[in-house]
This record gives structure tokens, C-alpha cells and sequence, in this order.
């Protein structure tokens, strides 16, 4: 009897060990020592954290295992988006994030099975990740293939011209695969670019992401809101320096020139000097900035007269003369209960921000508002022509994602 239990307990092992050999091992997470990482640290544990941020596109530079600035930018950035606190130190909480990240990244082919209502799991919650990054899913990551889930894998298979029927099977991986990774192959990016700094994405995600994400919430697919998304794109895509050339040729952009851009996207050639906008399509009747009694501070009159996608133009900034226009922007709505407009300005991650109030500058120096889009640009289902966005030559500031075109995202922007 003994022989026989001996003879059954190692067969029971044998078993054991293959079931082990078998079964697939987790990610290995990565090793970034027992200390806390920081601005000056050296070593292996360096180099490792360099290539992790490095697949997960917060690093673009050489793998030499010497914590500096740019090491520092990236990890600055890394907790930005993790929602941690940036302060550039890899400790514990930083470290175990990294390798969350580098986990999820490395399963985004979403398992080898279909992907239906009703599945659950960890190649869910990939598949919302990737949703919500490509525009199309706006909800909690709670790995259920529920409604609203089935509802945005509808939307992008629309979007990729595939049959929509909410399955994920090898097709649609295929081509949530190809929207992430990008459909542009950067151009050459310009020796001095540098990756946006970690204050202007915070200012970004503060004060411009939740316009638009509100825009996007009431988008209605017409051409006026349709030219303010693609606005919207280069703002998010463009990767755009101020200066005062043509982007297409540059990678360079100011005020004048943005604004001929978005609209020629859409087949309308207008003026890139801002001192000619004054002849630019017709005037918005009765809109105008009023001092506010009793203060130095502007209110914008008139807003009930305005139409996303008409221009605001403002004096130069030779006080008292005003002799020209020295300054344009897109009016994108009410939004938030604030009328916006998306221009040229400063403190951002490229050279493209949303302005939100006139109480000053923005109101003492309004001079008028023109309209170049037509009534029918105003009603949702009329047919759009797109002839955009542009890529430029060269970029002067360093893309820190990869550029996802208008028409692989949820909204088109």
C-alpha cells in the first residue's frame, strides 16, 4: 500500500510540474533598486528605468544610466499622466506605477480571444485604455464589456470604415493597433526641439482639457464645430512653435497663420497676415468688449450674435496708435458657460491655447469679429470638405505621443 500512495505522489508531482511549465509567468517587473531614484542618481537601475520610460513614450533620448534633466522631464511627465506627485523622485509609489504601465503596455494585443459583450478581464480593461486614449471611450476602466463599451468599439469600427458589429476580433485589433501606434511617420523633428515641460501639461490639463473635453461632449458634426476640432487637433498634434513662418515648410506658427491654416483644411483660402483680417468675410454685428463701470476691467457684449469658427481680431500692441490688427483668433463657443477662443499664446505645450476670459487684454484690445463660414456650415449632416491637417517638414518642438490622425480618433480631434 505504501509503494502504491509513493507511486501516486510522484505522479502527482510530475503533473504539478508540467501544469507550472505550462502556465505563462507574469511580466517581470522591472528592477529599479532598493533606493529612491533622483535627479544626479547613475547606475543600472538608471538605464532600466531609461528604457521603461523609453516604451512607454515618456523618453527619447540615449540610454546612458545618469539620472539628468531629461531623464527628470520624462519621469516629471510619467507622473503627470499616472496623476501622482510630480516631483521627479522615483520612490515606491512612482516605481510600482512604472511597472503597472509597463505591464499594461505590453498586453495590448488584447489576449487571442474575440472580445464580446459581456467579456471581463484584463484585455478589457486594455481595450478601454486604448478607447479612451483614441477618443472614443469616456468612462470608468472596470474591465466589463458592458453597453457603453460595446457602443465606442461600434463607433471606431464606423470610424475605420469596418463592419460594425462590436466584436474585437482579429480585424478590429488590428486596426485599434495601427490608430495607436500612430498612422504619420514623424518627419524629421529639429535638432534643438524639446519635449513640452511638465508645468505648461499641467496648465494644460487644468485650463484647456476641460473646454475640450466639454466641447467634444456636445459636438454636433457641422463644419463650424467640425473647423473648431480640427483647431483642436493642432493643438493636441501639431506639436507648433511660435515664430513667423509657414508651419507646413517650418513647424513654426503665429496667430495669422494658424487661423488660414485650420480654415484651408476645409478648402477656404483667406489671408495669413493679420493686418488684412479686416477684410476678411463680413462683420458680426453687435459684438463688442464694454468696460465695466467702476473698474479696468471688460466684459464681451453680444455673444448671443456669434457662430463657432468666426475670427476676433485685435489691435497691435502699439498703445495709443492702433494702426493694424495685430492679433487673431477662432471663437469656439460657449463652453462652460465662458465664450473660448483658441489663438496663439503662451504657457502651453505648444504655441495653441483657449482663452476664456476678456476681462483684459482680451477685451481692451478687441476690435471686431468676422464671419468667413456659410449658414449652411452651421447645421450638422451637410457634406464637409477635408483637405487637412498638415504635417510639417520638421518639427520644432518634440512630439511626445504619437500623432494620431483626425480621422482614427473618436471626434476627429
Amino acid at each position: 500500500m505504501l509503494t502504491l500512495r509513493c507511486k501516486q505522489l510522484s505522479i502527482w508531482c510530475i503533473l504539478a510540474l508540467l501544469m507550472v511549465a505550462l502556465i505563462p509567468l507574469p511580466v517581470q517587473a522591472s528592477d529599479y533598486g532598493t533606493q529612491d531614484l533622483n535627479l544626479g542618481s547613475q547606475g543600472s537601475a538608471v538605464s532600466q528605468l531609461q528604457k521603461d520610460l523609453t516604451e512607454l513614450d515618456f523618453y527619447t533620448y540615449g540610454i546612458d544610466g545618469w539620472f539628468g534633466p531629461k531623464t527628470y522631464d520624462a519621469v516629471v511627465i510619467f507622473q503627470e499622466s499616472q496623476g501622482l506627485k510630480m516631483d521627479g523622485i522615483v520612490g515606491p509609489i512612482t516605481k510600482a506605477a512604472l511597472n503597472v504601465a509597463i505591464t499594461s503596455a505590453q498586453a495590448s494585443d488584447y489576449d487571442t480571444q474575440d472580445l464580446i459583450l459581456g467579456s471581463q478581464g484584463s484585455a478589457v480593461s486594455q481595450l478601454q485604455k486604448d478607447l479612451t486614449e483614441l477618443g472614443f471611450y469616456k468612462y470608468g476602466i472596470d474591465g466589463w464589456f458592458g453597453p457603453k463599451t460595446y457602443d465606442a468599439v461600434m463607433n471606431f469600427q464606423k470610424s475605420q470604415g469596418l463592419k460594425a458589429d462590436g466584436i474585437v476580433g482579429p480585424i478590429t485589433k488590428a486596426a485599434l493597433n495601427k490608430a495607436l501606434t500612430g498612422t504619420v511617420s514623424l518627419p524629421q523633428v529639429s535638432a534643438s526641439a524639446k519635449v513640452p515641460t511638465a508645468a505648461s501639461i499641467s496648465h494644460y490639463n487644468s485650463h484647456e482639457k476641460p473646454v475640450v473635453d466639454s466641447f467634444r461632449v456636445n459636438f454636433d458634426g457641422s463644419l463650424a464645430q467640425t473647423l473648431v476640432g480640427r483647431a483642436i487637433w493642432y493643438m493636441e498634434y501639431g506639436y507648433m512653435k511660435y515664430g513667423h513662418t509657414k508651419y507646413a515648410a517650418t513647424g513654426y506658427i503665429d496667430c495669422s497663420n494658424f487661423v488660414s491654416l485650420v480654415y484651408k483644411d476645409f478648402g477656404y483660402s483667406i489671408t495669413s497676415a493679420a493686418k488684412n483680417y479686416g477684410s476678411v468675410g463680413v462683420k458680426v454685428q453687435g459684438v463688442y468688449a464694454a468696460k465695466i463701470p467702476g473698474t479696468s476691467k471688460y466684459s464681451l457684449v453680444g455673444m448671443e450674435n456669434l457662430k463657432p469658427g468666426d475670427i476676433f481680431t485685435f489691435w497691435n500692441s502699439d498703445e495709443p496708435a492702433r494702426t493694424h490688427i495685430g492679433h487673431v483668433a477662432i471663437y469656439m463657443g460657449v463652453i462652460n458657460g465662458k465664450p473660448c477662443i483658441i489663438n496663439t499664446c503662451s504657457g502651453n505645450p505648444t504655441a495653441i491655447g483657449i482663452i476664456n476670459d476678456f476681462s483684459y487684454w482680451y477685451g481692451s484690445s478687441l476690435i471686431e469679429v468676422r464671419r468667413v463660414l456659410p449658414a449652411s456650415a452651421f447645421t450638422a449632416g451637410n457634406k464637409i470638405t477635408d483637405q487637412g491637417p498638415v504635417i510639417p517638414a520638421i518639427y520644432q518642438i518634440k512630439p511626445d505621443k504619437p500623432i494620431v490622425m483626425p480621422k482614427d480618433l473618436g471626434t476627429g480631434f
